[in-house]
């Protein structure tokens, strides 16, 4: 895609799909116009982006936790399992920029709240840098939400309204849409426990079937309903101050979104897949999630579920200190309930709930479809990597030099995770000795499997263009440039070139 774009091809989404934006291809031409293409130079982009956001985590982390925990936190990233390892240095780089706009989000908010407690200071700077991350965010992957209705729901119980009550009288119109919601909600429930359920009425066909896309149209339907009680809440003055006071936000964002209004305007609307999950699923599920999920997660399976050959009991250190500041979590909870007083802020609150949160949300999204939706959980290595070491430093009562002893037996532990992965890894010669062989006897194109067709076409600088023979064509392109070579140009089966041919 990076070549393509080079040659005047300005894609949005990734090649044969309406979402995941890719903003890393735009980097990686950069990255080829000065160094060539390559594969190390497109595996570098994402470590550069990993690197940033390494370097913005810090930042974060200190403003919210102090030096000790971002020296922690950013080495636990580092020096991290094998699980992201792998996808800070892959070349599809949407999660390492979903983990560093995230990030960038986060510190926008903090200047926000520290600009309103500065009178007379403007924040239109911060407004539209923050719509923009946002948009940015949302076009390179749904995953955005992780980070966004964390930090929603702080703002929301920020607000005096909210902690006054003092939500003023409902109208008819935002009532009808809050019992829709209602509706809608009650529904997302029944299908997500039972299963869903389908009855005629008269001549229309009622089916029930999806309580994601019910939860949707609940929560839809609930901004909606909020929307309009604001409207009538809120006077044409009070209106307009909003108005001049936030467009920045709303400028910033439409630019950062761009490419998905663009492309859902001059191509097709853009569209992320619908999932589809009900507890029955989820119960079948969770065998493979607690078997093979977690595992990968935690570095002691790699993404194949073959597992690494370290003790289980090297887990300890990793589960005690995630224990210890969940139940920090708890008891900071428990506090909150009996005294009603204490205002959430970011800076305390963001990190409990995007760690509490992000599984029941990957579970309840119905995002999991097989092993292989791990990769969907890799933002969270970011909030795990805060719990472990608030947590190592909880378990040690405040004790940093204590708390540094356990950090390190993690770091041990992961360390020694990469050791036995790579040791796992072998050079691909068999590639390159592919297309030498295609290259030797006139080959200029065919087909092949599809994990192997894309690659070998990168490889060979497109001298060999080979379509994909099952799993997505996601540049037809390719297959028309196949399908139009003399016989003897083509293959429709790639031959055996041993280290002999």
């Amino acid at each position: 895609m990076a070549r393509h774009l080079m040659n005047g091809e300005f894609p949005a989404f990734f090649w044969g799909q309406a979402y995941k934006g890719v903003p890393e291809v735009y980097a990686a031409a950069g990255a080829f116009a000065v160094f060539g293409s390559s594969v190390t130079v497109l595996k570098s982009v994402t470590l550069a982006f990993f690197a940033g956001f390494i370097a913005v985590m810090f930042i974060l982390v200190e403003k919210v936790a102090g030096r000790w925990t971002a020296v922690a936190a950013c080495l636990l990233l580092i020096v991290a399992p094998p699980a992201l390892v792998f996808w800070s240095l892959d070349a599809s780089a949407e999660y390492v920029l979903t983990m560093l706009l995230g990030t960038i989000f986060l510190l926008l908010c903090l200047r926000l709240e520290e600009a309103r407690r500065a009178e007379g200071r403007g924040l239109r700077a911060e407004l539209a840098g923050l719509g923009l991350v946002i948009g940015l965010g949302l076009w390179v992957h749904t995953l955005f939400v992780f980070y966004l209705l964390p930090a929603a729901i702080i703002f929301l119980l920020q607000r005096e309204w909210w902690q006054r009550r003092a939500f003023g009288r409902v109208g008819f119109g935002a009532r009808a849409l809050a019992v829709m919601a209602a509706v809608y909600a009650v529904l997302a429930f029944v299908a997500f426990v039972s299963g869903g359920f389908a009855f005629q009425l008269g001549s229309i066909a009622v089916a029930v079937h999806s309580p994601q896309k019910m939860a949707r149209i609940a929560a839809g339907l609930g901004v909606l309903a909020c929307a309009a009680h604001a409207m009538t809440q809120v006077s044409s003055e009070s209106a307009r101050s909003y108005a001049q006071r936030y467009w920045p936000a709303v400028a910033g964002f439409l630019v950062g979104y761009s490419p998905v209004i663009l492309y859902s305007l001059w191509v097709e609307p853009a569209r992320s897949p619908a999932r589809t999950a009900d507890l029955a699923q989820l119960i079948r599920a969770a065998p493979d999630i607690y078997g093979n999920v977690i595992p990968i997660l935690a570095g002691f399976k790699i993404a194949t579920t073959e597992r690494l050959d370290i003790p289980l009991a090297a887990s300890a250190i990793i589960v005690a200190a995630l224990l210890t500041y969940l139940e920090s979590i708890r008891h900071r909870l428990a506090e909150f309930a009996r005294a009603h007083v204490r205002t959430p802020t970011l800076a305390a609150d963001f990190f409990p709930l995007f760690v509490v949160g992000v599984p029941l949300l990957f579970v309840v999204s119905g995002a999991y479809l097989d092993t292989q939706s791990y990769r969907y959980l890799v933002p969270y290595y970011a909030g795990l990597a805060v719990a472990l070491a608030a947590g190592s430093l909880a378990l040690a009562k405040g004790d940093k030099n204590i708390a540094s002893i356990f950090v390190g037996m993690i770091l041990v532990v992961f360390a020694l995770q990469q050791f036995v992965w790579y040791r796992k890894l072998t050079p691909d010669t068999e590639s390159a000795r592919m297309i030498e062989c295609l290259k030797k006897d006139g080959i200029r194109g065919g087909y092949a499997d599809y994990w192997t067709s894309y690659k070998l076409t990168f490889l060979s600088n497109e001298d060999i263009i080979l379509a994909p023979t099952n799993g997505v064509d996601r540049y037809p392109a390719y297959t028309e440039f196949v399908r139009a070579l003399p016989d003897h140009q083509r293959v429709t089966k790639l031959p055996d070139c041993g280290a002999s041919h």
